[in-house]
């Protein structure tokens, strides 16, 4: 069995003095070397250490030390990008801004949303549902070419009172090649501020009328 005196280990930086100081599970690269040197002075003559063994084991060590390395570098990089992607957020406030919701506030100036058209669609209409999902109203955006399209209700009903203010749910269908589909629907609405996730990577949106949304939900600026 091969051995290594303790004074070697001690020299090393690895002995039992350094157990509090050093990561049992991390060593660098000289203490490595060193280690692997001291191994070979002291291996079995009658088993020798193999060549394709020796150099397995520096290529491992290699590897493990390149992709941590990697990792810190990826890690600073999107460190780097977080007061970035803060100031460009910041400069969201108060513009328009399109993100996904099936429900808009209806308020004194109606309301605006977008619907995603796949593909030319003969028709598009737009269902609106209060809070007990009765529905309130609907109505009929006509021929759309494929794209992100902008429409505004404002707020009046078929027999041309007005909806009272508060929240909605609205469903989009559309006749595409004779078919009838559900379309993504989007809100239109102002940033009124943003807000930073616990390890401050996340950066949110607070969207009027809709509350708190991801940055990364934002589809269109206006």
């Amino acid at each position: 069995m091969t051995t290594i005196d303790n004074s070697v280990i001690n020299d090393l930086g690895l002995g039992a003095n350094r157990q509090q100081e050093v990561d049992r599970n991390k060593i660098g690269q000289d203490q490595f070397l060193k280690l692997m040197t001291t191994q070979l002075q002291n291996q079995d003559p009658f088993k020798p250490m193999e060549n394709g063994e020796f150099l397995g084991q520096i290529a491992q060590f290699s590897t493990v030390s390149g992709i941590q390395d990697l990792q810190k570098s990826f890690s600073s990089f999107s460190t780097s990008m977080i007061p970035n992607q803060g100031l460009q957020a910041a400069s969201l406030i108060n513009r328009q801004v399109l993100v996904p919701s099936d429900v808009m506030p209806l308020n004194e100036n109606g309301m605006t949303g977008a619907v995603d058209v796949p593909a030319p669609a003969t028709n598009v209409r737009v269902s609106v549902f209060d809070a007990a999902g009765q529905l309130v109203n609907n109505f009929d955006l006509g021929a759309m070419g494929p794209g992100v399209s902008r429409y505004t209700w404002d707020g009046t009903l078929a027999d041309g009172t007005r909806a009272p203010s508060g929240q909605y749910k609205v469903a989009v269908s559309a006749v595409v090649g004779g078919e009838n589909l559900a379309l993504q629907h989007f809100a239109d609405l102002p940033v009124e501020s943003i807000t930073f996730g616990k390890d401050s990577s996340e950066i949110n949106v607070n969207v009027r009328g809709l509350g708190s949304r991801s940055f990364s939900d934002i589809l269109q600026i206006s």
